[in-house]
């Protein structure tokens, strides 16, 4: 279908869709799929992101959860950015991504920031006390708001000290232990509850301010956007595709952390 639309084939794909979807139908007894429907939909408003290739767009499922795509570069950014959603209308750029407890903790396995075993013992703790995993995911949001504040405006101090105290208060809990290839690393210790995935990511949030990576950190300016994402090399000049798919002839996106000027080469967007 996709490559029928970008040969001006637009009739043709939608035959195609069809077709396929008749098949499934009688054949099988379900309907076409999320990613179906959603290239289908996308023919239908002739979306400028099916013209563009080499660029697939993915949906990360963990566990039965929809989570955010990763690639902002660092788990303290993918915990910012939000959830695109392929197959899913609403939500689109700017929509909620934690939906429940269950997304926040699985998240928080996905990435790397505690360990699958942890990951079962929050869900099942979860489903024996709803309340305190709602009190936790509303902490999560909160601190999630202070860090794309602190993360986007480097002049935020009020964001950058309400980060602190959740890292200061995320170090008491750590534990250093051996992985599973060997080495040593910090992880949150499990006598935090169902706190311990906003531990995570304020230990994790704590690691990006401290690196000089922090200076290369961009945010997509479309207002249904605002993906952030490490751009190091200081070549990217648009959101990826599976976020807004801002064209190359779109403002690039802006230096979120770093001063105007400090990455050569770049014009800083307003």
């Amino acid at each position: 279908m996709t490559a029928l639309y970008r040969g001006d084939r637009q009739a043709d794909a939608l035959r195609l869709y069809r077709r396929t979807r008749r098949t499934l139908v009688d054949d099988l007894g379900v309907e076409p799929g999320d990613r179906l429907r959603e290239v289908h939909r996308r023919i239908l408003r002739a979306d400028h992101r099916l013209e563009r290739t080499g660029r697939p767009v993915y949906e990360v499922r963990v566990r039965g959860e929809s989570l955010p795509w990763s690639v902002g570069g660092h788990p303290a950014l993918e915990f910012c950015n939000t959830f695109a959603g392929w197959g899913h209308q609403p939500p689109m750029p700017g929509a909620e991504w934690l939906r429940g407890y269950r997304t926040l903790a699985v998240w928080t396995g996905h990435v790397g920031l505690a360990d699958e075993v942890t990951v079962g013992r929050l869900l099942d703790l979860a489903r024996r006390n709803p309340v305190g995993a709602n009190a936790a995911l509303d902490e999560a949001r909160a601190l999630r708001a202070r860090l794309y504040a602190c993360l986007t405006d480097p002049e935020d101090r009020r964001a950058f000290d309400a980060v602190a105290r959740y890292a200061e208060e995320a170090a008491k809990t750590l534990v250093f232990r051996r992985d599973a290839d060997g080495r040593g690393r910090w992880w949150p210790d499990l006598t935090a509850g169902l706190r311990l995935p906003v531990h995570a990511v304020a230990w994790s949030a704590a690691e990006l301010l401290a690196d000089p990576r922090r200076l290369t950190v961009r945010v997509c300016p479309d207002e249904r956007c605002g993906w952030l994402f490490l751009d190091e090399s200081g070549l990217r000049r648009w959101c990826s595709l599976a976020t807004c798919g801002r064209s190359a002839t779109d403002a690039p996106c802006q230096g979120a952390s770093a001063p105007a000027g400090r990455l050569a080469g770049w014009t800083q967007t307003r």
